[in-house]
């Protein structure tokens, strides 16, 4: 062979090399709501965790909506106009339809654990409340358009007034509701982000509402291949322990956990008369629970 046909067939093969190497890589857009806290989010280092064990070579990428309302994100989502391939949010029947469920909870159903946001002057009143009767004839809980918490809510006879994320805290701030329902691994570092903005709102530490609930990753419909993708990375690292040392050393779920610990909660459960059929199916190894 001609010292030109060596030197042909070797630039071939390295375009070959090339080229397998820059299409092997695969790029996963998360879409996350509220702030630019991406990289610390729970939900981010879960899916990161999943696309390391799932065998294959990906990159994470996290893309901030801002304050986009669900709603609006998910339509976007579900008509393919979206920037982002993977999304989280609670789950719930319609969604099941619109969108390819990863049936994984990623808080182990903490989510379904609310506590709340209230103003100072408020604790005394809420530290009183022993009965979900009780709680029902105080409550005027804020909760977010889209939200499958603010169905629950009314389903349960709460009087509940949905709104945007922000105008929600505004809301809770000048009277308009009493409490903000939130998920237990939600509550405080949501609050620290409106610290300056309202001084006067905390979070209360004397009563949760529980209910079976989960948070799930979703890919739009026709992509079944990256669905299994991260459902295949999330059993792994379930099976490798990875999933529950992340669990039980992230910031938001050790502090989750301890304020489930630490504080005397008066527990108070609701039913959730949305859960399906796929939800209720969910192995119980990948639920916490408190006693």
């Amino acid at each position: 062979m001609s010292r030109l046909g060596v030197v042909l067939i070797l630039g071939v093969l390295f375009w070959m090399s090339a080229s397998a190497g820059v299409h092997a890589q695969q790029i996963v857009r998360l879409g996350i709501e509220h702030y630019d806290d991406g990289a610390d989010r729970y939900e981010v280092s879960l899916l990161k965790l999943a696309l390391e064990h799932s065998g294959e070579d990906v990159v994470l990428e996290v893309v901030s909506l801002g304050d986009t309302t669900q709603d609006r994100v998910l339509i976007e989502f579900e008509q393919g106009r979206s920037n982002f391939d993977v999304f989280y949010s609670g789950g719930s029947p319609e969604r099941e339809q619109r969108f390819e469920q990863i049936d994984i909870p990623l808080s182990r159903g903490l989510l379904g654990h609310r506590i709340f946001v209230t103003r100072k002057d408020q604790l005394d009143r809420l530290a009183q409340i022993k009965t979900l009767d009780e709680f029902r004839d105080y409550a005027v809980i804020g909760s977010g358009f889209g939200w499958p918490d603010t169905d629950i809510f009314r389903a349960a006879g709460f009087s509940v007034l949905p709104a945007e994320w922000k105008n929600i805290w505004r809301m809770l701030s000048v009277g308009r509701t009493n409490v903000f329902n939130l998920g237990v691994h939600e509550a405080h570092a949501e609050r620290a982000n409106f610290d300056e903005i309202y001084p006067d709102l905390t979070v209360d530490s004397s009563l949760l509402v529980k209910y079976r609930f989960g948070f799930f990753f979703y890919v739009e419909k026709d992509n079944r291949a990256l669905a299994e993708l991260i459902e295949r990375g999330l059993e792994r690292a379930y099976e490798t322990g990875a999933f529950m040392r992340l669990f039980e050393s992230h910031p938001r779920i050790q502090r989750a956990l301890d304020h489930i610990r630490q504080n005397d909660l008066t527990v108070l459960e609701v039913a959730n008369p949305y859960l399906s059929e796929r939800h209720r199916a969910i192995p119980d190894r990948y639920w916490h629970d408190i006693k």
